[in-house]
């Protein structure tokens, strides 16, 4: 025969802290060496007592809520409405205090029984797992997630991108950096439209000239599509536009058509050479601006540095 003994209390103790931190039974069990069915009989005893100390203080309570509730029409906060309408003097315990007795186990009156099942929360729905993932791992994005903050125009560094196009029938154009916030404007003549070339061109202008970028916003112009490597190799976001959305690029758009002051449509830009663009882009960021009370872009960008 085994002989059996019961715990000490500095054994319960020891179940309990163990517990506490997270442990099952069977790994309580291993590490005290006891059977795993002792300490739930251990723990199933706590309860016990629990409910008899519960019992004992809400007797009358407790015997009107066992009596009356009813998931389909009563329910726990109609049984303690109706209890304190009826028994003026007897001690009633509160709403919250009745499902923390619940929820702890404390009451014959399981989860399962309740007139309004907990709904667990549940993580993110998978749509809004893939945005984030999107925001956090992808370079080019739609425009509609750009921060807001870009908005407010008080941060040096967010670009918007645009191509002018020259003659027709010729391959030759200007692509356009506006910064939002300084409105100031670089050219780049482009002799090509193919992408990588493109992209190429836009990348080591920006290195060269020290461009400050933070975020680059362009449109689905097919001569852009590879611009998310150039914003991959600078550590930025990419974000595009809406199909037939100019306006999402208001920026870029004005100062298009300050360009085309010195470049009217139907140019050709074939023997235009780089230094003629960039003394229109200095005489357009030296133009006093009303938006910023007649002073020009370089003012404003000396306030940034």
């Amino acid at each position: 025969m085994r002989n059996y003994t019961q715990l000490t209390e500095k054994k319960k103790v020891e179940i309990d802290i163990l517990l506490e931190q997270g442990l099952s039974m069977r790994a309580v069990g291993k590490i005290l060496k006891i059977s795993h069915s002792t300490i739930s009989r251990y723990k199933a005893g706590i309860y016990r007592k629990r409910k008899i100390d519960i019992n004992k203080k809400y007797e009358i309570f407790i015997k009107y809520l066992y009596d009356h509730y009813d998931r389909r029409h009563h329910s726990i906060e109609v049984c303690i409405y109706q209890f304190k309408k009826h028994y003026l003097f007897a001690l009633c315990p509160t709403v919250k205090q009745v499902y923390n007795w619940i929820n702890a186990g404390k009451l014959e009156i399981t989860k399962e029984k309740l007139c309004y099942k907990k709904r667990r929360k549940t993580a993110q729905n998978g749509m809004m797992r893939h945005t984030l993932w999107n925001l956090d791992n992808k370079t080019v994005l739609p425009i509609r997630l750009r921060p807001k903050h870009i908005e407010k125009r008080n941060e040096v560094g967010h670009l918007e991108i645009d191509s002018i196009k020259g003659k027709r029938n010729e391959y030759h154009s200007i692509i356009s950096i506006v910064d939002r916030c300084t409105r100031r404007v670089w050219l780049i003549k482009a002799e090509y439209t193919h992408e990588h070339y493109i992209n190429k061109l836009i990348y080591e202008y920006i290195i060269k000239n020290d461009i400050k970028v933070k975020s680059i916003t362009t449109d689905n112009g097919l001569e852009f599509n590879a611009l998310g490597i150039c914003a991959k190799r600078l550590g930025v976001k990419l974000y595009k536009c809406d199909p037939y959305c100019s306006f999402q690029r208001g920026t870029n758009e004005k100062m298009n058509s300050l360009v085309r002051r010195y470049l009217p449509k139907g140019s050709s830009f074939k023997l235009i050479p780089q230094i003629y663009l960039n003394d229109i882009s200095f005489n357009i960021n030296a133009m006093p601006r009303k938006i910023f009370d007649f002073k020009c872009s370089f003012d404003i960008e000396l306030k940034y540095y």
